[in-house]
């Protein structure tokens, strides 16, 4: 019983310095439609209540987890009710998608929108890719704002929700993470307008860390990194097989990926294959 209780609570605490983290991660990109500003997020965080007890429950990706952060947030938050979430949208037969958040508004009185999601990039060949580099920061703000926060605009949510949810009249993008630069910065990422205060990190090919003392993060420690004297388990880069970060001790994070990183780009790193120094 006692073991129980101590996961239990050690459960409660993670999930408190996550929901502290979201509440003070600065956000991506600047100046893209529907994007929430620091200021925002600041107005947010001012009236917000952290629930001491929350438990999750549900699927263990860090995507769900970090969508269950902000349910939470806005289920205790005194200026906002929880409208729907995960809203599922059909058409003749065929998913449209999913509609992250409904949430009213008490102080403007509307029903807005919200899509969130947590990622992190690696600035490589004027590109943003993440750990699958089949994904990158330009694709994924394209489609939430263009396909993810259009379909409460789309016919079929105004015929088969719009009388029992109602229809909103604001979008909000809110998209944080953490984004890496190349250790040597040989490498740059898009064009894509960032935030300056985004939080950043570096990343190396797994053959550049064999000098690098680095403990390694779970997934879950992604969204928050704990301090490297926290840690116990030391990462061996010799053997990682995928897209693995970690902490050094000066408690700088990293991104450390296998050699043949991207794999539609296998032939053109191997300048890179270089001990650190």
């Amino acid at each position: 019983m006692n073991n129980i209780n101590e996961n239990v609570t050690k459960e409660h605490r993670d999930n408190i310095r996550h929901f502290r983290n979201v509440l003070n991660m600065p956000v991506l990109t600047q100046g893209v439609d529907y994007q929430v500003n620091d200021a925002w997020l600041g107005r947010f965080r001012d009236r917000a209540i952290i629930p001491a007890k929350a438990q999750y429950e549900g699927n263990q990706r860090l995507g769900f987890y970090y969508q269950w952060l902000w349910q939470q947030l806005i289920s205790h938050h005194p200026d906002f009710d929880l409208v729907g979430e995960e809203i599922q949208l059909h058409e003749a037969k065929r998913t449209l998608g999913a509609i992250d958040f409904l949430v009213f508004n008490k102080q403007s009185k509307q029903l807005e929108h919200w899509e969130v999601a947590i990622k992190f990039y690696l600035a490589y060949q004027q590109q943003w890719l993440g750990p699958n580099s089949a994904d990158n920061l330009d694709n994924k703000i394209n489609k939430m704002v263009q396909h993810q926060l259009a379909m409460t605009q789309h016919q079929a949510y105004k015929d088969q929700y719009a009388r029992s949810l109602g229809q909103p009249s604001c979008q909000r993008l809110i998209v944080q993470g953490r984004l890496f630069d190349h250790f040597r910065n040989e490498e740059s990422g898009s064009a894509l307008p960032i935030n300056p205060d985004v939080n950043k990190g570096l990343w190396c090919f797994q053959s550049q860390a064999e000098e690098l003392s680095l403990k390694i993060l779970t997934k879950r420690d992604w969204l928050t990194p704990p301090c490297y004297s926290s840690m116990s388990a030391l990462m061996a880069s010799s053997a990682i097989t995928v897209p693995t970060q970690g902490i050094a001790d000066d408690n700088q994070v990293w991104f450390i990926v296998p050699d043949h990183w991207p794999l539609h780009n296998r032939d053109k790193h191997k300048h890179y294959r270089q001990p650190v120094s």
